[in-house]
């Protein structure tokens, strides 16, 4: 029994370690991955929001008995608590409908970085937690929204906007990624928000 315990505080160790070793975009990334499971575990979505609490700060979590969309059960919020408008912080819902789960990620960061010609990139605080530039986010581009003035990956634009889709699963998730300037400038720019939420709650 003992062994047991041991190899399950050991495999979540692993987990823990693994995941603050990933840079930020890889975290957003592998969440993306996670609540998009056939079967999601939670538990290591949880595991990595905690990584991403800037200290002193830790990740909060409460019971959510509202939803604000229909069919669908609040379970669980996971947040950082803040009292300004701009310190940096996330809010992620866990939301139930029958045994499947759902979620909304939403980050309120500042990533700002300039980008040399050879590609080497210089952030303006090299400890910043949330650091990362819009060429680190694109990848879970799977597949661009489209408008009728043009595409969710328009490099004039100061918003990606998009569809992700999981490999394995299949399922998708609203992804948007908010610049303060156009996501193809090649110079300098500032990550401002990302928006992700389960297909099946976007209306």
């Amino acid at each position: 029994m003992y062994k047991k315990i041991f190899a399950i505080v050991a495999f979540f160790s692993l987990c823990t370690m693994n995941a603050q070793e990933m840079t930020f975009s890889q975290k957003v990334g592998k969440l993306m991955e996670l609540v998009t499971a056939e079967n999601v575990d939670n538990n290591q979505v949880r595991d990595i929001l905690k990584t991403l609490a800037i200290a002193p700060k830790e990740m909060k979590e409460g019971a959510m008995d509202y939803s604000i969309y229909d069919d669908f059960e609040g379970d669980t919020l996971y947040y950082i608590p803040y009292k300004t408008a701009d310190e940096p912080r996330y809010s992620v819902e866990k939301l139930k409908q029958g045994d499947k789960l759902f979620y909304t990620l939403q980050f309120l960061i500042s990533s700002e970085y300039t980008k040399e010609p050879s590609g080497k990139v210089t952030y303006k605080d090299k400890d910043y937690l949330y650091n990362t530039t819009i060429e680190d986010l694109m990848p879970y581009c799977t597949t661009p929204m489209s408008y009728k003035n043009g595409k969710g990956n328009n490099p004039e634009s100061p918003l990606l906007s998009c569809v992700y889709t999981n490999p394995n699963s299949k399922r998708k998730l609203m992804y948007w990624v908010v610049c303060e300037n156009k996501i193809g400038d090649k110079e300098k720019n500032r990550v401002k928000e990302i928006k992700i939420q389960s297909q099946e709650l976007w209306r």
